[in-house]
């Protein structure tokens, strides 16, 4: 079963808009006074930790929208390169591969 392709591309745009929303927090100088209030979680993070993880998150949606359209990194690693031929044909008894 396949993963529609409309739906991995709404999984990227929602990660994309994570990462831009990060990036704004990056921006962001009252963030550091949250910090200073006392909150915890999401707020309590400094402005670069929030600019570094917003750009890994527009990084792994642009991935997403990569594998979505085709692109696939892992392909060599499973799967032998169907591009080339073996130099000898397999030896075979009535159509059974006998190695």
């Amino acid at each position: 079963m396949r993963v529609p392709q409309w739906l991995s591309l709404l999984v990227a745009i929602w990660v994309m808009a994570f990462g831009v929303y990060r990036l704004w927090l990056a921006r962001d100088p009252k963030t550091d006074q949250k910090k200073d209030e006392g909150k915890k979680g999401l707020f309590a993070m400094n402005r670069r930790t929030h600019l570094l993880i917003g750009i890994v998150y527009l990084l792994l949606g642009g991935a997403l929208v990569a594998t979505s359209f085709g692109w696939n990194p892992m392909a060599t690693f499973f799967a032998p390169d169907t591009a080339t031929t073996p130099d000898k044909p397999a030896k075979t008894k009535g159509g059974i591969d006998v190695n």
